[in-house]
Formats: C-alpha cells, sequence, structure tokens
C-alpha cells in the first residue's frame, strides 16, 4: 500500500475523537482544490504491508481510531485488508472517500465505523466534470451514499467544500435536497475552502475563499426545516458547529 503520510495524534479528522491518520497516495479526480496534490504526483509516498501498519497502529497507545484519507483510499488494492486488520484491533475505523467505488465501500462496510464522503457539487455529470476535471458518472457516487445510508451502524458524514467562483448557493440548495429525498440520517457539513500550499501556486488566485457571512446566508433558510440530518459549518469563525448553535449566538 502506497502511504504519503502518517500524523500518529490527530484531534480533527474525527469529531470527538483523537486519531491516527493514514494518507493514501494517488486519487481518480484532479479537483483544482485539493489541497493535497503532493499526494497525485508521480513517485509520491512509500510503500507499507498492511501488516506494518496494523502494527504502528496497534503501538499507538493513545489513540483507538484511524483515519484512512488521501488521496483515494479506495484506489488501493489492500484497503479491505488494512480494514479487517484495524477493525480487529479494535480500533474505531473511518474512511475518506470521493463514493466513486460503492463496489469497493460495499466490502469494506463491514470493517467501518464512519464513512465521510466529500460530494463536490450538485450531482450532474456536467458540474463534476467542472469541478473534478474528469469524466465520472454520479450514479456511481449516489450508490455509495446510498450503501451506506442504509447501515444505519455507521456514522456517515456527507461534506462538500464550497469554493466561489467555482460553486453556487444552489449547488449547495440542491445537494440539501438530495439527502432529504433520500432521507439521509447522518450529517452534512458544508466547509469553507482556504487556499493552502498544498493546494499549488497557479490555483492561489483562481478560486475565491468564501466569507463566513456569505456561508451563514447560503444555510440560514434550513434553521427552520425538519430535516433528518443535521447541518455543520467548518470554517475559519467555526471549527465544527451545528448551524442552530451557531445562529443562537448571533440571532
Amino acid at each position: 500500500m502506497k502511504i504519503g503520510g502518517i500524523i500518529d495524534i490527530s484531534t480533527k479528522d474525527i469529531p470527538g475523537a483523537v486519531c491516527m491518520v493514514f494518507f493514501t497516495v494517488g486519487c481518480n479526480f484532479n479537483c483544482g482544490f485539493c489541497h493535497n496534490k503532493h499526494l497525485l504526483v508521480n513517485g509520491a509516498g512509500k510503500k507499507y504491508s498492511v501488516q506494518e501498519l496494523t502494527q504502528l497502529a496497534k503501538n499507538n497507545y493513545l489513540v483507538n481510531s484511524v483515519s484512512i484519507t488521501g488521496g483515494e483510499p479506495t484506489l488501493q488494492p489492500d484497503i479491505v485488508e488494512l480494514c479487517k486488520a484495524l477493525k480487529g484491533l479494535g480500533k474505531y475505523v473511518s474512511i475518506d472517500t470521493n463514493g466513486s467505488h460503492p463496489e469497493v465501500i460495499e466490502v469494506l462496510i463491514p470493517y467501518l465505523n464512519r464513512v465521510a464522503l466529500d460530494l463536490k457539487g450538485s450531482l450532474t455529470k456536467e458540474n463534476y466534470k467542472k469541478i473534478t476535471g474528469t469524466e465520472i458518472d454520479p450514479a456511481l457516487i449516489k450508490k455509495t451514499l446510498n450503501i451506506v445510508n442504509n447501515n444505519q451502524e455507521i456514522d456517515l458524514e456527507i461534506r462538500t467544500t464550497f469554493v466561489e467562483k467555482l460553486l453556487r448557493s444552489e449547488d449547495i440548495h440542491s445537494i440539501i435536497q438530495y439527502l432529504r429525498n433520500i432521507n439521509f440520517t447522518g450529517t452534512f457539513v458544508l466547509q469553507q475552502y482556504q487556499y493552502s500550499e498544498g493546494v499549488g501556486e497557479k490555483f492561489q488566485n483562481q478560486f475565491k475563499k468564501p466569507q463566513h457571512n456569505t456561508i451563514l446566508e447560503i444555510i440560514k433558510p434550513y434553521l427552520d426545516k425538519d430535516l433528518s440530518f443535521n447541518i455543520y459549518i467548518r470554517d475559519d469563525i467555526e471549527a465544527y458547529t451545528e448551524i442552530h448553535e451557531i445562529f443562537d449566538k448571533i440571532l
């Protein structure tokens, strides 16, 4: 398995938990605003066996959880074996995915406690090509979402990075409406795009960081809606906060 980085202790990757993080190498998307582009270049990362990674997690007595992110973890041929081994240690296992490989997620289900699925925008072929730079059938992502949403034992987070000049408020409303239509029961996180060195200099001025108030205005109409899921905001003002809690402070 190709790993581009390991964090021994993180308090950011799984809400409310201290976890270890494995960064897998490679992705089938080419999102311009990706902050982990160093994981996508040829020759990136180092080869680890499943046994080596499992031993690292076993020896990390300070954490009970492991987050596998990337890159796109479902591209790794040993991902099922790794998750099975980590679950066998009694670890809480979380995976980040773009949802494009439902057949892998379906096999992984028994060995996962949490799935964080990145919805890049409204689920149309045109929109996904614009955002990811690749031809992708949104039906695959919908299938992944349905697989996980129908397994109530798994914690499911759907997150969308709001990038001004790339996404519109209508895209966010479309995503939320879709989640309502499928009776989504997890958590939806609207997160703020922020430039970092990992994005690459050529994209520094191409994408715009939305203001906190812009994000609040997009999400405000859902305060009084009867939703089957919670909505959170993650930006430079609110680290990870449910929208009612945010508006209770300002209204």
